[in-house]
């Protein structure tokens, strides 16, 4: 009895391990099954990422296309007004029907001034015009601060631009008018250091250019002419109120 119910226990026992040995290996087709769905997987993941590098090549094709389309246009834009610009260049290279006509005649052979010669005239002209005014200004500065030098010494300042500005007009009648010369000498005759150097330099310049230019003259009255000129006096006078 007791030998029978061993028995009994041991075939348990092995029908227990044979069960449990044939859920642990898995059979051939769920291993297939298994292959199968690892396959899909990865084939959608493939395709996933081949549908992504054609979407990413479309978008930088059409990219690349619409700055090819930008650059083609922005191209047409320069190149246009250069042409356009040519174009206008020629017609005012082109003399009219009665500068023609007046070319015809033999005096006035070189008298022909085209449209953009007088463009250029004018804009020489308003440039000049600037340049005088410009000037006008620099003198009314050089005056104003000549006249509060010596009149109101207290409220003067000095200023190393209308300094260097007195110094290189001082010769010039335009520029520095007779009335207000004599203040002008006055100041400059008491430059020190670098500054007198400088107007002394400026002096002796002037008088040995108008030497060498009377020296050049044969005519008396045309040497005498250039010792009394103003920039001659004024240089000499500067000279002497050094000594």
């Amino acid at each position: 009895m007791a030998r029978t119910e061993l028995e009994m226990k041991k075939q348990k026992r092995k029908a227990k391990k044979r069960k449990h040995e044939t859920q642990a290996v898995p059979s051939d087709d769920e291993v297939a099954n298994k292959s199968l769905i690892v396959e899909d997987q990865v084939a959608a993941g493939t395709q996933k990422e081949e549908k992504q590098a054609k979407k990413n090549k479309a978008a930088k094709r059409r990219q690349q296309s619409d700055q090819d389309a930008i650059k083609e246009k922005r191209s047409k834009q320069t190149e246009e007004p250069e042409e356009d610009a040519v174009e206008d260049e020629e017609l005012d290279d082109m003399p009219t029907a009665d500068q023609l006509e007046q070319a015809a005649k033999p005096e006035n052979s070189n008298a022909i001034v085209t449209v953009r010669q007088k463009k250029k005239q004018k804009h020489l002209q308003r440039l000049e015009e600037q340049k005088d005014q410009n000037a006008d200004k620099e003198s009314k500065r050089n005056e104003e601060y000549l006249r509060k030098w010596r009149d109101s010494r207290q409220d003067w300042k000095f200023e190393k631009l209308r300094q260097i500005s007195i110094q290189q007009t001082a010769f010039n009648e335009k520029k520095l008018s007779a009335d207000i010369w004599p203040i002008a000498l006055e100041y400059l005759a008491g430059s020190k250091g670098a500054a007198k150097a400088t107007i002394i330099k400026l002096a002796e310049d002037a008088i040995q250019e108008m030497d060498k230019q009377c020296e050049e003259l044969s005519e008396e009255a045309e040497r005498q002419q250039i010792v009394d000129s103003v920039r001659y006096q004024r240089a000499r006078n500067l000279l002497q109120s050094f000594d």
